[in-house]
């Protein structure tokens, strides 16, 4: 007996799922005629008849159906080993990705480019803190998370991708009194709300302290714990607050905010994207691989 073609065998698959020639020549991508000739010659290779009629219909014997029974596992398999090949150089799936406010507006410039070079790659965002994303990835519910100023896990491996500047900022019409006056930065400090990221994060240590070395009223520090929700804080005269300035550009550039005047040191935050080292998805490897080349063209504080 002649060895069975694959193909031959996955046709009568076809056939017995969609139930006539017709429907499988469809799914096939073929003719009528040609999945004709793939049964006679399976037939040929297997030794028996594979359909019987029925009226003006062909039904598959019981010798075809036990056969479709025992082969068609067999060719999933076959069909998903293929398709784990073709993930290692197209990869596919679902990439849980953690990211902070400052890295999500980063990505969100990036996701153009990134959906052409992975096509078949998405993405379940969760943002959180940078403490609580590299958690999540020690813990395994994260596959990859953008993370500032890191404190160092010794389960993630990091790859940096560049700095943001810190600036010090408040809505433009608290720098001066009621009659148009300039007000210094200590009369700033005593009398304003003092805003921080909230803790955990790893904006707040560093504002607390350049705050607290200018003699700042500490009583009046209040915490946020959304970028997001501080801009809008601060934007409304609210206070006064340590801010990512690319995610303020528009805000100075309108004149809504304004540098606080006098020497508070801005400050910076170093980025990486952490992954577990344990990590062996290629889609996630390549996702690393296209941010850090990404990081090159788009700084992540541009």
């Amino acid at each position: 007996m002649n060895r069975p073609n694959l193909m031959h065998a996955d046709t009568l698959c076809w056939i017995a799922k969609l139930g006539t020639f017709s429907a499988a020549a469809q799914r096939m991508h073929t003719t009528q005629p040609a999945i004709s000739a793939r049964m006679k010659e399976l037939e040929g290779s297997l030794g028996f008849a594979l359909f019987e009629r029925r009226g003006r219909r062909l039904e598959l014997t019981l010798q075809a159906r036990r056969f479709v029974e025992r082969v068609e596992p067999l060719l999933r398999s076959v069909e998903d080993a293929f398709n784990d090949a073709e993930a290692a150089v197209n990869p596919t799936g679902t990439v849980r990705l953690g990211l902070g406010e400052v890295s999500m507006t980063w990505l969100g410039k990036l996701m153009p480019t990134l959906r052409r070079s992975l096509p078949r790659v998405t993405y379940d965002v969760e943002l959180d803190l940078g403490i609580k994303l590299q958690e999540q990835l020690a813990a395994g519910t994260l596959d990859a998370a953008i993370v500032a100023n890191i404190r160092r896990n010794p389960e993630l491996a990091y790859e940096p991708i560049g700095s943001v500047p810190m600036v010090w900022v408040c809505a433009t019409r608290l720098l001066f009194t009621p009659d148009g006056h300039n007000r210094p930065l200590s009369d700033l400090l005593r009398r304003e709300t003092l805003w921080c990221v909230s803790k955990p994060s790893d904006f707040f240590a560093p504002a607390y302290n350049e705050l607290r070395s200018f003699g700042a009223d500490m009583s009046n520090l209040c915490a946020c714990n959304k970028l997001m929700g501080l801009i809008q804080i601060v934007t409304s005269g609210g206070g006064i607050a340590l801010l990512p300035k690319v995610m303020i550009a528009e805000h100075l550039q309108s004149g809504r905010l304004a540098l606080v005047p006098g020497n508070l040191a801005p400050l910076s935050l170093d980025f990486a994207i952490a992954v577990h080292r344990n990590q062996t998805q290629s889609a996630v490897a390549r996702l690393v691989a296209e941010l850090l080349r990404l990081s090159r063209s788009v700084p992540i504080g541009s």
